[in-house]
């Protein structure tokens, strides 16, 4: 029989791993108007992504309160997984187990999906650095003069290449 303490701790590692498949989906959805320089979809898929991160959160508050009433009520200070899994019955653990196995699976295809759409943020951000940089060298016939030490003027700095991104 499964303790209701072990009952409740799966109801809430359920509700985390179905909220991280919600934050999969959205940040999935959001690669493709990253990269079709799509900002409307970005942000109201960044609005999205934000409201299921709070929901997560207070999700995990509740499974951390869950996982520290079974942890006192096995008598352990800790309440990680590894400390956990040695005080459940055979029954609660092959309960627990796939749970913790899929929650862990979760957080790691957030990490990369997250770590690919940091990556396409940060080069079309490059991009426009680069196009923003380009654009703003001065130009020479209408620059100020610059003088040498010596008195004669400075040659003008080469031309820099142009790359505009014109996707964006």
């Amino acid at each position: 029989m499964i303790a209701a303490t072990v009952a409740e701790l799966a109801t809430h590692l359920d509700e985390a791993h179905a909220s991280q498949a919600r934050l999969l989906d959205l940040v999935t959805r959001q690669r493709p108007a990253i990269v079709g320089a799509d900002h409307e979809t970005v942000d109201a898929l960044a609005a999205e992504i934000e409201t299921e991160v709070r929901r997560l959160a207070a999700i995990e508050k509740a499974r951390t309160a869950a996982s520290q009433a079974l942890a006192d009520e096995r008598g352990l200070a800790a309440t990680r997984w590894s400390s956990l899994q040695g005080a459940l019955a055979a029954d609660e653990f092959a309960a627990l187990a796939p749970r913790i196995e899929r929650i862990e699976r979760s957080i790691r295809d957030l990490e990369l999906a997250n770590a690919i759409n940091a990556q396409l943020v940060r080069r079309e951000l490059e991009l426009v650095d680069l196009s923003v940089r380009s654009l703003a060298q001065p130009d020479p016939r209408t620059a100020p003069n610059a003088y040498t030490a010596a008195g004669g003027r400075v040659a003008a700095p080469p031309v820099a290449p142009v790359l505009l991104n014109t996707a964006a």
